[in-house]
């Protein structure tokens, strides 16, 4: 089964700001998985280990498991899953189309002065995606516009990305960009964790 909420971290990562969504995709899955509610803890369970013919060579191994000795595997951990869509193009088709709730993440040109943490929902996502930011941009207008055509879209679009200053071909943020992430990431957190409640 696909995972109820897909994140989709869009951008060029040698081109300044361009690399916004990817960063974002980065700390956003980071700090996702170190909620105590989203880890799979198995790693803080005893660990599971076949029988020890050690003590008695001649024993027949008991394959009985005790209930106890297999780890829990957390269910919310598996709703969620993160792609780094890169400069891909329509190759990322499928993956929208598969998405129940799609989380783009991006660098975008407005509304805000550089360094802006901007959220559009539902119909306000055309708006805000008119406008390519960089030539190698995926047109994910385009990607969302295929999957309405084929009558098989997500059932909930958001954008979460902060405003571009720069997309010169340069490896890394600006510091506009740099000093909202945090705050892009924890706006993502919470539309992400009301998702799960619906």
């Amino acid at each position: 089964m696909p995972a109820k909420i897909t994140v989709l971290g869009i951008g060029n990562p040698i081109m300044e700001d361009d690399g916004i969504g990817l960063e974002l995709l980065r700390q956003l899955e980071k700090q996702w998985m170190l909620e105590p509610d989203q880890v799979d803890r198995r790693s803080d369970e005893k660990p599971f280990h076949l029988p020890s013919q050690a003590a008695d060579p001649t024993a027949r191994p008991e394959w009985g498991v005790d209930a106890n000795d297999i780890p829990p595997i957390d269910a919310p951990a598996l709703d969620v899953q993160f792609i780094d869509g890169g400069t891909c193009g329509m190759e990322l088709l499928p993956i929208v189309q598969d998405a129940q709730y799609l989380l783009l993440l991006d660098a975008v040109t407005g509304p805000g002065a550089p360094g802006s943490v901007v959220v559009r929902e539902g119909d306000q996502v055309p708006r805000l995606l008119k406008a390519k930011l960089s030539p190698h941009q995926v047109g994910l207008l385009d990607l969302l516009a295929a999957a309405r055509l084929l009558h098989n879209e997500p059932e909930h679009v958001a954008v979460v990305g902060i405003v571009a200053k720069s997309t010169e071909l340069n490896v890394g943020l600006t510091e506009a960009a740099k000093a909202s992430v945090a705050e892009a990431v924890q706006v993502a957190r919470e539309l992400m964790q009301t998702w799960l409640q619906d």
